[in-house]
């Protein structure tokens, strides 16, 4: 049982992630002691806490997207950073969920649907018992619409009508033509590998490709958060501006 807690962003200004270059993908777990093969390498659910990975390597990308991330980061060296979902309270997206770490994933599962909910915000719902929707009743999203099937002790998840943000990581850009697949393996009982593949025709060359570590933690609960937008009551310091008439 873990002690309760709210994680809260009292005051979301100009504040990004740092856009170093992406480092070259980790493509190998650490060990967990004491480990050993799933009693059910179908059973994905439960806490999963991020060990490793998650990493891309360098972004290939077209010259138009080239350019919007190099527009980015001079604005980031400036102090005057782009500012993502995040700043204003809304969900980072799915890439960012599976593969970043600090707070952890719960998964739920029945044997027609998956959830993925991430501490810090955001649910990413995955349908196994349908095709996707077709264009007429998409919309953008920031989890996407989501389907999968089973191949081997694999679930593999496609996913489509990621427009809803624009930035991959907290900074680098994609489009609305972004689409993700998702290879979850339960490795042993207590480790989970997701492999992650973005392919976006308008921003990249060609697809990308970063594997993510988890460990479970069944011990761990997951707590409330909540994020506070308070920009518009904030001045130029970052700090509270005062209420008219108070």
């Amino acid at each position: 049982m873990t002690t309760p807690r709210i994680a809260a962003a009292a005051i979301l200004l100009a504040v990004s992630a740092a856009a170093a270059p992406a480092a070259q993908a980790q493509t190998i777990a650490k060990p967990v002691e004491g480990d050993k093969p799933p009693a059910d390498p179908k059973d994905i659910s439960g806490i999963w806490f991020m060990t490793g990975g998650g990493k891309f390597p360098p972004y290939p990308w077209t010259a138009e997207y080239g350019a919007i991330a190099k527009k980015r980061a001079e604005l980031m060296a400036a102090g005057t950073p782009y500012q993502p979902a995040g700043t204003s309270c809304l969900p980072r997206g799915l890439v960012g969920m599976v593969t970043a770490g600090a707070y952890p994933l719960e998964i739920f599962q029945t044997p027609t649907k998956v959830a993925v909910i991430k501490e810090n915000g955001g649910v990413h719902r995955i349908y196994l018992n349908r095709e996707h929707l077709t264009e007429d009743d998409l919309t953008p999203l920031f989890f996407g619409d989501a389907v999968a099937k089973w191949e081997g002790n694999t679930l593999v998840v496609d996913t489509i009508a990621l427009g809803a943000t624009d930035n991959i990581d907290g900074q680098n850009p994609h489009s609305d033509e972004m689409r993700v697949v998702e290879r979850y393996t339960r490795t042993g009982e207590k480790t989970l590998e997701v492999e992650v593949t973005v392919e976006d025709k308008k921003a990249f060359a060609q697809p990308i490709t970063t594997k993510a570590f988890y460990t479970a933690r069944p011990e761990y609960e997951i707590q409330e958060y909540y994020c506070v937008n308070e920009r518009r009551g904030a001045n130029e310091n970052g700090r509270p501006a005062a209420v008219a008439g108070k």
